[in-house]
C-alpha cells in the first residue's frame, strides 16, 4: 500500500485539474489505467508552467527528468465526464533524482480516485544520471 496520503502544508502542494474525456475509458467504462500516467504528467507539467519552467529549458540544458519508476493505487474508478482534481507534491530529491506523489480525486464528490508516486532521474545526452540542473532545483523543487 502506497503510504502518501497525508495532507502537506496547502502550499507545499501544487494542484491541476481534468475532465475525463470518453476515449480515456477502457472496454469496462472506467479511465484506463495507463491514462492516469498522462494524468500525472499532466499536473507535473502544469506546476512546471506555474514555477516558471517549461520543456524548453531541459533542450537547453541539455538534460532531461525521465520517470524511472511509478507506482499507482487504484481506489475508486472515474469515469466520462468526471471533473478531477489532482494534487502533488514533492516527497524526496538527490542531487540527480526527485520523487512526487499524487492524489487524485473526484472534484465534485471528493472521493480519492487514485494515490500514486512518480520516481524521476535527470539524464544527460548520453542518457546518464546528471546532477538536476540549478534552475530547476531552485524553482521546481526548493519552492516546493
Amino acid at each position: 500500500m502506497i503510504e502518501i496520503f497525508k495532507k502537506m502544508p496547502a502550499d507545499k502542494i501544487f494542484k491541476s485539474s481534468h475532465i475525463v474525456m470518453s476515449y480515456e475509458l477502457d472496454s469496462w467504462g472506467h479511465v484506463n489505467n495507463a491514462v492516469y500516467m498522462n494524468y500525472l504528467e499532466k499536473a507535473r507539467n502544469d506546476f512546471m508552467i506555474e514555477r516558471g519552467l517549461s520543456f524548453n529549458d531541459f533542450f537547453e540544458w541539455q538534460k532531461f527528468p525521465v520517470v524511472r519508476r511509478a507506482t499507482m493505487e487504484f481506489k475508486n474508478p472515474a469515469k466520462t465526464g468526471d471533473r478531477l482534481k489532482i494534487e502533488g507534491w514533492i516527497t524526496d530529491h538527490s542531487v540527480t533524482s526527485f520523487t512526487l506523489a499524487y492524489n487524485i480525486y473526484n472534484r465534485d464528490t471528493n472521493a480519492l480516485i487514485l494515490s500514486a508516486e512518480t520516481f524521476h532521474v535527470f539524464l544527460n545526452e548520453r542518457n546518464k544520471p546528471s546532477r538536476i540542473p540549478e534552475t530547476f532545483f531552485k524553482k521546481f523543487i526548493q519552492q516546493s
